[in-house]
C-alpha cells in the first residue's frame, strides 16, 4: 500500500463549515485515504512512497463544482472545447456534480431515453476520470410519464439526483410535485431551477410554487444570469427548508446579498458554489474558486468557511465521500498560496484575490505538480518519491 507524507503545510482547511481548521502542519495518506492530520513530530513513523515538503502552502480539499450539466464525453459542444475535466482539476477543481445533462446534440426529450441517458452517462463517468478528477453523473431529467417503477429502476441503477426541474418537459407546479414526491420515496435528492428563465426552454417559479413542490436545492438563486426578487430569495435562503448554491455565471451582487443573508439566518451550512456550466456565458475553470473567493471577501464570513461552500457542504448535501480532510476519508488534496500580496490562502481569500494552485492530489496520487489556470505559487512544494 503506498504511503504519502505532506509535511510543512502553512495550514489545513478541513472543508467542514462547523469545523473549517485543523491543528498541525501534517498529513499523511495511506492506500489512497488520509490517514493522519497534525503536527510533524505525532506522525506514524513510517517507510513514506512520497514527502511532500509542502514549503508553507496551505492544504484544502478538491474544490467541488455544485452545479454543472455534465455531457457524455470530455467536450462541451456548444462552445466547441476539449479537455474541460483537465481544464477544471487545473483550476482546483477536481470534482463536479451533474444536475443533468443538457446543451448537447441528441439530448433526450421523452422518458424512455432520459432513462438511457442518465444511466449511460453514470457509467461513462464512473469509469472515465480524466486526470483523476470525478464527474458525478447521477442525475435524470423529469419527463412525461415518468411513475414511481421509473424512479425505482434509476435508483438501482446508480441514478439518485432529479436534475434541475424547470430545465425539462416537466414544468407545471403541480405535475412536478406529483414526481418530485416519487423520486423522493425512492431516495432521490431533487433540485430545482430558481432563476429567471434562462433560455425559452426554462421555466420560473415563485416562491410559493417552490413550497408546494417541494425540492431539496434551489439552484442558481443569484440568477442564471438573472435572479428572482431580491425578498423571495431572501426568503428561500433563510427559511432553512432547502439547500441553496449560487454560480460564478450569475449575478455578482446577488452572490454577496446571498451569502450575507445565509451568515445571518444561520444557514451558511446549506450553501454552495458552482459554475452552471455549459452556461450562457460559458464555461469556467476556476469559477467555483472565483464565487468562493467573492463571497469569503465580501461578507463578514471567514475564508475557511467561505472555502467550505465549495467542498464540504457539496459532500454532505449529495453524499459523497471526499469534500472533506479527515481521517479516512480519500484523500482528494489541493495545495494552494497567495499569488499577491496577501498572506497564504486564507489571507487571499479575504484580500478577495484568485490563489495560486500548486499540487493537485487525487486519491493519494499526484497528478498535477502544479495547477495550469492560475498563477504558480511563490513556493513550489518540493517532492520527493522513494520507490
Amino acid at each position: 500500500m503506498k504511503k504519502t507524507i505532506i509535511r510543512n503545510l502553512g495550514a489545513i482547511v478541513t472543508g467542514e463549515i462547523k469545523h473549517p481548521l485543523a491543528e498541525g502542519d501534517t498529513v499523511c495518506i495511506d492506500d489512497g485515504r488520509i490517514s493522519y492530520i497534525g503536527n510533524e513530530s505525532a506522525a506514524p513513523n513510517a517507510d513514506y512512497d512520497v514527502e511532500i515538503d509542502a514549503a508553507g502552502l496551505t492544504a484544502m480539499p478538491g474544490v467541488i463544482d455544485a452545479n454543472f450539466h455534465a455531457p457524455l464525453s470530455n467536450y462541451l459542444d456548444s462552445y466547441k472545447a476539449y479537455d474541460w475535466v483537465e481544464n477544471y482539476a487545473g483550476g482546483g477543481t477536481t470534482s463536479v456534480v451533474s444536475l443533468g445533462a443538457i446543451r448537447f446534440p441528441g439530448q433526450a426529450t421523452n422518458r424512455k431515453d432520459a432513462m438511457a441517458q442518465a444511466i449511460a452517462a453514470r457509467s461513462i463517468w464512473d469509469n472515465y476520470r480524466p486526470c483523476g478528477a470525478k464527474v458525478h453523473a447521477n442525475s435524470v431529467m423529469l419527463q412525461k410519464g415518468m411513475g414511481d417503477e421509473d424512479f425505482h429502476y434509476l435508483r438501482e441503477n446508480g441514478i439518485y439526483v432529479v436534475g434541475k426541474v424547470g430545465l425539462s418537459a416537466v414544468q407545471e407546479p403541480a405535475e412536478a410535485a406529483e414526481m418530485i414526491s416519487m423520486a423522493h420515496k425512492n431516495g432521490f435528492v431533487v433540485t430545482a431551477h430558481c432563476a429567471a428563465p434562462s433560455d425559452e426552454n426554462c421555466a420560473m417559479y415563485t416562491a410559493s410554487q417552490l413550497e408546494v413542490m417541494g425540492p431539496d436545492v434551489l439552484c442558481n438563486v443569484n440568477g442564471a444570469p438573472t435572479p428572482l426578487p431580491a425578498q423571495e430569495i431572501k426568503e428561500l435562503v433563510q427559511s432553512g427548508r432547502y439547500w441553496f448554491d449560487v454560480v460564478s455565471n450569475g449575478n455578482q451582487a446577488m452572490m454577496v446579498k446571498v451569502a450575507q443573508w445565509a451568515l445571518e439566518a444561520g444557514t451558511l451550512d446549506k450553501m454552495m458554489v458552482g459554475t452552471n456550466a455549459p452556461s450562457l456565458s460559458g464555461f469556467s475553470p476556476i469559477g467555483s474558486l472565483i464565487a468562493m473567493i467573492v463571497c469569503g471577501h465580501m461578507t463578514d464570513m471567514k475564508p475557511e468557511e467561505a472555502l467550505a461552500l465549495g467542498s464540504g457542504n457539496v459532500a454532505r448535501c449529495y453524499g459523497l465521500d471526499h469534500g472533506i480532510l479527515k481521517v479516512g476519508k480519500p484523500a482528494d488534496i489541493v495545495l494552494m498560496d497567495s499569488a499577491s500580496a496577501a498572506p497564504g490562502l486564507l489571507g487571499t481569500v479575504k484580500y478577495g484575490r484568485v490563489p495560486a494552485v500548486g499540487t493537485v492530489i487525487l486519491d493519494g496520487e499526484i497528478r498535477l505538480e502544479r495547477g495550469k489556470n492560475t498563477p504558480p505559487p511563490p513556493h513550489k512544494p518540493v517532492i520527493k518519491k522513494n520507490s
